[in-house]
């Protein structure tokens, strides 16, 4: 899949983890890609492996719970790229707590990032989109968007919005060619699941879920969404593809 030489690729939540593996395999297949995030200096690091790939990348610093620098994003990367073919809402927070002991902070910040955040990157690249009658949007969902995942009920709120907000997006901009899908990952090894995973009783718990054996990689969900943004994939559309090694055949 080398299908998306000059394709421009926006990656939100890219400093790390999953984001950053989005990222760079894109650049592999030979995208164009502007790496977002709330550090711009560590954005700059995963550039630097894109251009080591031979690809073409640009940090850009990204807070998107931030309308205004959502809208200076998408300006900066017209005027620099003059389009916008893919948008991977990456960024997302996990917060595992009892919903009763949740502060209304951070119930807040959950949701502004991880629903809100993806709607408004959306909203603002889609006239770009829509006048190049083209497009690919890649949302990150999870699991927990089906099933409960325990203590994290703002967290799979969210997912389960991205999901219906996935289907309903691919319906309203089917006309004009534009794909919108979500990857759900399962339990993914990243800096965001580090602490759980460190303890041997949590990981053990979390194995006796996951018929494949394994915990998932980034790159795991990086190979899907590659697929996904590719002229192979591109009769799919409205559909969230669970990266899970099994997790919802429970």
């Amino acid at each position: 899949m080398s299908d998306l030489k000059n394709k421009v690729a926006i990656v939100t939540g890219a400093r790390r983890g999953i984001g950053k593996a989005i990222a760079l395999k894109l650049a592999k297949q030979g995208a164009k890609v502007v790496v977002t995030d709330i550090s711009k200096e560590d954005c700059q690091k995963v550039v630097e492996e894109i251009e080591s790939l031979g690809s073409e990348g640009l940090a850009l610093k990204l807070d998107v719970t931030n309308e205004e620098e959502i809208k200076q994003t998408v300006k900066t990367v017209k005027e620099k790229f003059g389009r916008i073919d893919i948008l991977a809402n990456n960024a997302g927070i996990f917060i595992q707590q009892e919903l009763d002991k949740m502060e209304t902070s951070a119930i807040d910040k959950e949701l502004t990032i991880n629903l809100r955040g993806a709607i408004l990157c959306t909203k603002y690249v889609l006239p770009e989109m829509k006048s190049q009658n083209y497009g690919k949007i890649v949302n990150t969902a999870s699991v927990a968007g089906f099933v409960g995942f325990e203590m994290a009920s703002v967290y799979c709120a969210t997912k389960g919005a991205i999901i219906a907000m996935t289907k309903e997006l691919a319906l309203e901009l089917g006309k004009y060619k534009i794909n919108v899908n979500a990857v759900a990952p399962g339990v993914i090894a990243t800096d965001m699941t580090k602490d759980m995973l460190a303890q041997e009783e949590v990981k053990s718990g979390l194995m006796a879920n996951i018929p494949y054996g394994r915990i998932g990689k980034p790159e795991d969900i990086a190979n899907t969404v590659a697929f996904l943004c590719s002229e192979e994939g591109e009769y799919i559309t409205g559909h969230t593809i669970p990266v899970d090694g099994g997790w919802l055949t429970r």
